[in-house]
Order: structure tokens, then C-alpha cells, then sequence
């Protein structure tokens, strides 16, 4: 009795193992190029047109490069994360600094506005004190009594 093994391409189950062979690799490289599709078994499978049990009972080598594409995709995965939550705290304290800033800026404003008040009062005493400075400094005449006006004249 001859037996042949199923590595022999001469034989019907070695063809057909071949075939399933390339329509796993042919949907494993559709699944590595797209992004939105999950890297899953049961996907490899529904793309290949074969069932999740064949993948796991004979073709192991499509398996392993199944869970390479899965842990390039979580990798990219965690640095996009990474860098979205870098972003983010970049962003935050970005708004902080704007926070602190607007704070200040409101601060000084509030302070020049209080300085132009107090400005505008110490001008008004000014002028208040000058116009006294005037009126003391006027000369008062003397009046002596020769001078004074004759009650009997109006």
C-alpha cells in the first residue's frame, strides 16, 4: 500500500490545504492594509471563506502572523495614546498659562485704572491748593483812617 503525505501537491487534500493557504495569506494582507478592520480570527476567516477551526488546526504559521499585525496595531495603538495624551497636557497648560496671563493682565489694568483715578484727585487738590496759594499770596491793602470813606458823603 502506497501513502502519501499531504505535503505531496500530487494529492487532493495537499491542493486543497495549498489553496486555503493562499486565500489566508491573500486575506491576511488585506486585513494588514486596512486600518478600520479588526485583526481577528473570525475575520481572517469570514475574508478567507473558511472556517476559524482550519486556521487553528493546520495553518499556525497564518496564526503567528495574525498576532504580529495585532501587536503592530496595539503598539501603534498605545504611541498614538501616548501622543494624544502628550498633546493634551500640552494643551492644558497651555490654557493655564492663558489663564494666569488673562489674570495678570486684568490685575494690571485694574491697577492703571486705580493710578488714573488717583491721578485725576491729586489734580482736583492741585488746583484747589494753587487757587488758595493765589489768594493768600494776593496783597491785602491797608486802609488806614484818613483813607477810610466818609459815611456822611453817600
Amino acid at each position: 500500500m502506497l501513502v502519501t503525505s499531504e505535503s505531496d501537491p500530487s494529492t487532493p487534500q495537499a491542493r486543497r490545504r495549498a489553496n486555503t493557504n493562499a486565500r489566508l495569506r491573500e486575506a491576511l494582507a488585506l486585513l494588514a492594509k486596512d486600518p478600520s478592520a479588526a485583526p481577528t480570527v473570525a475575520g481572517l476567516a469570514r475574508a478567507a471563506g473558511v472556517g476559524r477551526n482550519i486556521i487553528y488546526t493546520h495553518h499556525s504559521d497564518v496564526l503567528d502572523a495574525l498576532r504580529d499585525i495585532q501587536s503592530q496595531r496595539e503598539g501603534t495603538t498605545e504611541t498614538a495614546a501616548g501622543e494624544a495624551d502628550s498633546t493634551r497636557a500640552t494643551l492644558h497648560d497651555a490654557i493655564a498659562k492663558n489663564i494666569a496671563l488673562a489674570t495678570h493682565n486684568a490685575s494690571l489694568l485694574n491697577r492703571a485704572v486705580e493710578a488714573e483715578q488717583r491721578a485725576e484727585r491729586l489734580e482736583r487738590r492741585n488746583a484747589q491748593l494753587v487757587q488758595e496759594l493765589d489768594r493768600i499770596r494776593r496783597p491785602v491793602p491797608i486802609r488806614t483812617n484818613a483813607e477810610a470813606p466818609d459815611p456822611t458823603a453817600a
